[in-house]
């Protein structure tokens, strides 16, 4: 029996500033520790290998949940957008709206271990979950997503952001295919609600505040802990630009498992 039935990490772009702190070194009170290029690959494969790791809590049972902000980013051919000097600056070949993540392939590399990715977006101004590739202006350029369950089937794709309305309809309509737990990767605008959702996920949880969003839902959570205990909802924060959070940030994953 796993010890949480979902673990949210809040957000990826800042546990990437907490993994930049710990590629630099850097402490808290630090004003001149910049980060370079050549901290960007630790960075990548720190995401890459905790999001792999967290696979071993989905086999067991446990939801994982990712929030991180929305981004466009342009496609190029190999070799990049360097260019020889002397030549004219290559052409992207197309673009992607994806999660907001450090560098080329970290988006690419979490989408592919993720079973579930969605865009959240106000429709009627009400955030909802996107379930199907939406157009990105007018040149055959997409926000990307996935799922592992037939999502554009239900409702067209404009699924509730709430996980236990989705779960309902999910067991009516795809019943086969329905089968948690998941890894999810929720992204969209900053301020559409993307902490919030942690509200409607299964509980027990356990919160990764990275970017110390929860005093927006700290009524709601001090509800659930008076009726249904303490360790209902369990919130972690951390100060992502002081390197010795990153360690209890470690051995607060480890004790999840």
């Amino acid at each position: 029996m796993p010890k949480y039935a979902s673990i949210y990490v809040d957000s990826c772009s800042e546990l990437a500033r907490l993994y930049f702190s710990k590629a630099m070194g850097k402490a808290a009170t630090s004003m001149d520790s910049i980060r370079g290029i050549s901290n960007y690959p630790e960075v990548t494969e720190r995401l890459n290998m905790l999001i792999r790791r967290l696979k071993t809590l989905r086999d067991q049972g446990t939801e994982i949940f990712f929030t991180a902000h929305e981004d466009i980013q342009s496609v190029y051919a190999r070799g990049g957008m360097i260019t020889p000097k002397g030549q004219t600056p290559q052409e992207p070949i197309g673009v992607k709206g994806w999660p907001d993540m450090p560098g080329k392939r970290t988006p690419d590399e979490m989408c592919r271990a993720a079973d579930n990715v969605f865009r959240i977006r106000n429709v009627n101004g009400k955030p909802m979950m996107i379930g199907y590739r939406e157009p990105l202006g007018g040149g055959g350029d997409y926000w990307e997503v996935k799922d592992r369950f037939n999502a554009p089937s239900i409702r067209n794709g404009n699924l509730p952001f709430d996980y236990n309305a989705l779960a309902e309809l999910a067991k009516q309509q795809t019943p086969m295919l329905w089968s948690p737990a998941y890894i999810w990767i929720l992204y969209g605008s900053f301020g559409i609600g993307k902490t919030r959702f942690s509200l409607t996920v299964p509980r027990p949880v356990k919160f990764f505040d990275l970017d110390r969003g929860t005093k927006s839902i700290e009524n709601e959570v001090r509800e659930l802990q008076k009726k249904e205990g303490a360790d209902s909802f369990k919130i972690e924060s951390y100060d992502v630009e002081d390197v010795k959070d990153y360690s209890r940030f470690i051995s607060d994953i480890n004790q999840c498992f």
